[in-house]
C-alpha cells in the first residue's frame, strides 16, 4: 500500500473509520507510533499524519506535514468499451488503472445485455483501492454513453479493434473502441466502416476484457 485515500486529506485533523480503519489497524496491524501517508486525489500533495487517538472503532489523525509531489507520468489513452458483464469490467479495471489509462467511455452495443448496469460508487472504490496499491495519484475518468451513435457523435475519429486491420500503434492519440464478446453487429460495422481498424494479429480469439487490456497496453 503506497498511501491511503481520504477525501478530507489535508485537513488539520481527520478520522479513520469503517473499512479503512479495519484494513489499516486490524489487517495491517499498524501501530499508534507510526505515521500514515494520505492523499485526496484532488491535488498532488502527500499528507503525513500522526495517530493521536486509537480506539476499537476509529482513529483520530493530526496533520504533521505535507509534500508536493508533481505528477511525473500523466495518464493518457482513451478506451471506448462496449458494455459487458459488470463483474468482468470490475475485475479488469485495476489492470487498466495500473497501465495509467486516462479515460474509459462505456456504451451499450447491440450485443450488450441491456440489463447490465454499472455501479459507479463501487467502481470508484475499486479504482481508489487500485491507486492505493499502485501509487497512481489521479483518478481514471469514467463516462457512460447510451449507444454507438452517441459515441461516434462525440468521438467521430475513434479507432476500432476488429478484424482486418493493422496492429495498434504505440502512442496512438485517438480513442480505441472495443466491442462485446460477439463483436459488432452488421449495422455497427457499417457505421464504423470509415474508422481506422486495428487487429491483434498475433493473438487468438480474445474476450472483450482481454481485448481491452491488449489494446491499451499496445497504444500507451
Amino acid at each position: 500500500m503506497q498511501f491511503i485515500i481520504h477525501k478530507n486529506a489535508g485537513e488539520a485533523t481527520l478520522k479513520l473509520e469503517g473499512e479503512t480503519y479495519h484494513h489499516i489497524f486490524q489487517s495491517r496491524r499498524t501501530k499508534k507510533s507510526e505515521s500514515l501517508h494520505l492523499r485526496n486525489l484532488k491535488d498532488s500533495n502527500l499528507y503525513i499524519y500522526n495517530i493521536t487517538n486509537l480506539s476499537k472503532k476509529d482513529a483520530t489523525l493530526t496533520l504533521q506535514s505535507s509534500q508536493n509531489t508533481p505528477l511525473k507520468n500523466p495518464p493518457k489513452g482513451h478506451l471506448i468499451w462496449a458494455m459487458i458483464d459488470p463483474k468482468n469490467i470490475e475485475k479488469t479495471l485495476p489492470f487498466l488503472n495500473e497501465l495509467n489509462l486516462q479515460k474509459i467511455t462505456f456504451f451499450y452495443a447491440e450485443y450488450s445485455q441491456k440489463n447490465f448496469k454499472l455501479n459507479l460508487e463501487r467502481i470508484q472504490r475499486i479504482l481508489e483501492n487500485s491507486c492505493e496499491q499502485c501509487g497512481r495519484i489521479t483518478l481514471l475518468e469514467i463516462e457512460v454513453l447510451e449507444n454507438l451513435q452517441e459515441v461516434l457523435e462525440k468521438y467521430p475519429n475513434a479507432g476500432v479493434l476488429d478484424f482486418g486491420g493493422e496492429e495498434p500503434k504505440c502512442s496512438l492519440e485517438i480513442p480505441i473502441l472495443v466491442g462485446t464478446e460477439g463483436g459488432f453487429s452488421k449495422k455497427e460495422r457499417e457505421a464504423l466502416k470509415n474508422n481506422p481498424k486495428y487487429t491483434a494479429t498475433s493473438c487468438n480469439i480474445l474476450r472483450s476484457e482481454t481485448a481491452a487490456i491488449y489494446a491499451i497496453a499496445r497504444i500507451l
